[in-house]
């Protein structure tokens, strides 16, 4: 789940961006298993299926558990790419003082990860989107409050005139 959950931020499905204002309240209180269950995933890369196993879940809860836990899966995520951070300023601090041992290629893969990284955990460039839209309203013609008058057609018939 983890590593879904690192290639969602990578893809900019999840804005880590803004910061989280979870007080000691609004955590939830876990089981030892389900903090067993978080440990072993952030441990083992984000295999849920081993990190299930290593909580002593049985298999078929697997989904419950990532449904149940998927806030704190995210949370446990947002700070391993806040810790990450540091790493990422480092290697664009490399590519600047890059002498050619690492092949070009190599050395832009690393440069946009790094970038990727910066950027969901805020301290990267910001994207602004400019929005401008023109609305049309709709006129809508209401009868009068005062009492209709009654207007009287007079007819004639065909024949007179």
């Amino acid at each position: 789940m983890v590593a879904y959950a690192m290639l969602y931020l990578l893809q900019g499905c999840i804005d880590l961006s803004l910061p989280t204002t979870t007080s000691k309240k609004d955590k939830r209180e876990l089981t030892t298993k389900q903090e067993k269950f978080l440990d072993a995933l952030m441990d083992n890369g984000g295999h849920v299926k081993n990190a299930v196993a290593a909580a002593g879940y049985k298999e078929h809860s697997r989904s419950w558990l990532t449904r149940s836990l998927r806030n704190e899966i995210v949370d446990r995520t947002r700070n391993m790419l806040a810790t990450h951070s540091i790493k990422a300023a480092s290697r664009i601090v490399e590519g600047l003082d890059a002498d050619g041992t690492t092949p070009l290629n190599q050395m832009d893969h690393r440069l946009k990860t790094a970038e990727t990284i910066l950027d969901r955990v805020g301290v990267g460039k910001k994207q602004q989107v400019e929005i401008e839209a023109n609305v049309m309203h709709g006129i809508i013609m209401l009868p009068s409050k005062d009492k209709p008058k009654e207007i009287v057609i007079d007819q004639k018939e065909e024949g007179q005139v």
